[in-house]
């Protein structure tokens, strides 16, 4: 197996990309470019994400949040000749960013149509990309022979359905995302451990200070009972002395007589 070299790439290409601009063919390989028809995964945190397919104007900009996934198909027609195969990627700009090639890494022998890439944004950032920026890479290789058994198998024109509805709709989370929730999570744990300490430190007080007033409320309640019963046996007292101090005299002495 044999790379074409940059000057092969020259000659041999405009056969096989459509269309095809020799200015974008760079060691050893062709970049290629974002084409018209996207496909981003629902963003459960902005309630204008869409999850359909998107279709761009020239130029057009769109995002892929953090830890989302989306179908990108190719601007351009390519076309892999029975006696070679290509191979393909992301240029190092766009995986710097967090952006990963998921889809495959290889276009079989006698393949024609449009490439589908599989991405996801596994950085913490969102990611902003446009329509016709050339940020995939395809290199070619001749095999020892031509391929005894061809690809018959059409290429692709756009993004197949059946692709879109093996796509989970559940949210899905980069590993930035989880960290910032687990840290939440730590802190309000950390807010309820420390109300919990507080709570029980207060708890502690009451069970110290609540028995003490109630045995002071006691004895002091003992004591205005005994002050009450003083007061009324010397009310009680008071009545005999005024009872006694009413009797009249009759003994039958007369002191004035």
């Amino acid at each position: 197996m044999a790379f074409w070299s940059t000057q092969t790439l020259k000659e041999r290409l405009p056969d096989f990309i459509d269309p095809c601009d020799k200015t974008k063919i760079k060691e050893a390989s062709y970049e290629l470019k974002i084409g018209s028809e996207i496909y981003i995964s629902k963003d459960y945190h902005d309630n204008n994400s869409q999850h359909t397919k998107r279709f761009l104007t020239n130029n057009e900009p769109f995002t892929i949040p953090p830890g989302q996934f989306a179908f990108l198909l190719t601007e351009e027609c390519v076309s892999v000749p029975n006696d070679a195969i290509a191979f393909i990627s992301m240029k190092a700009s766009s995986k710097y960013k967090g952006l990963v090639n998921i889809s495959g890494f290889h276009v079989d022998p006698g393949y024609k149509g449009k490439l589908l890439f599989s991405v996801h944004n596994a950085g913490p950032s969102t990611i902003h990309l446009q329509q016709g920026s050339p940020i995939f890479l395809i290199w070619y290789a001749s095999l020892d022979q031509v391929d005894s058994i061809p690809r018959t198998k059409a290429g692709l024109t756009e993004i197949p359905s059946k692709v879109l509805n093996e796509l989970s709709t559940e949210t899905i989370y980069s590993m930035q995302t989880l960290t910032t929730r687990m840290a939440k999570v730590e802190n309000e744990y950390s807010t309820i451990k420390l109300w919990a300490l507080i709570m029980k430190s207060v708890g502690g007080i009451l069970a110290f200070i609540v028995p003490a007033i109630l045995v002071t409320f006691l004895n002091y309640k003992s004591t205005v009972d005994e002050h009450d019963k003083k007061i009324e046996r010397l009310i009680e007292n008071i009545n005999l002395l005024k009872s006694s101090a009413s009797i009249p005299d009759t003994s039958g002495n007369d002191k004035n007589k």
